[in-house]
């Protein structure tokens, strides 16, 4: 196990995060990325989508909001309410991280035998798929 631990921690290192744009925090990374790929949502609805409470999310998107990441808007369904989503600088940021992502896992992938390596990410799908809930795409 501590071999795997090591092996995420250098694959993590394959770059700064999000291309060295925003410091990393699980729960900005996750704002951004639900944002990125649902469009604008109500804050309750991401809080419910990402397990935290709604105090922890609203402290997370004036954060984003103070760093010009997300914009805060009326609903145009109900003007009561408010959504969040992604300014531009949001957007870029967001596709940095996903980039980041994506070249972490490479590195990670690097380290197994190609013939093995299927074996890896059927593995770590079958994860996200018991963690997420929900069959693979």
């Amino acid at each position: 196990m501590h071999l795997l631990i090591r092996a995420l921690l250098i694959s993590g290192r394959a770059g700064a995060p999000a291309e060295g744009r925003l410091p990393f925090n699980p729960l900005y990374f996750h704002m951004l990325g639900v944002l990125m790929e649902t469009g604008p949502m109500r804050p309750t609805d991401i809080a419910s989508t990402l397990g935290v409470p709604r105090t922890t999310l609203s402290t997370a998107s004036k954060a984003l909001q103070a760093r010009g990441l997300i914009d805060q808007s009326a609903d145009p369904s109900d003007g009561r309410a408010q959504i969040l989503s992604l300014s531009n600088d949001g957007l870029d940021v967001a596709k940095a991280i996903k980039r980041q992502d994506l070249k972490n896992m490479k590195t990670l992938l690097e380290m197994v035998d190609p013939e093995r390596r299927r074996i890896v990410i059927d593995v770590l799908e079958e994860v996200t798929e018991a963690i997420s809930g929900t069959p693979g795409d």
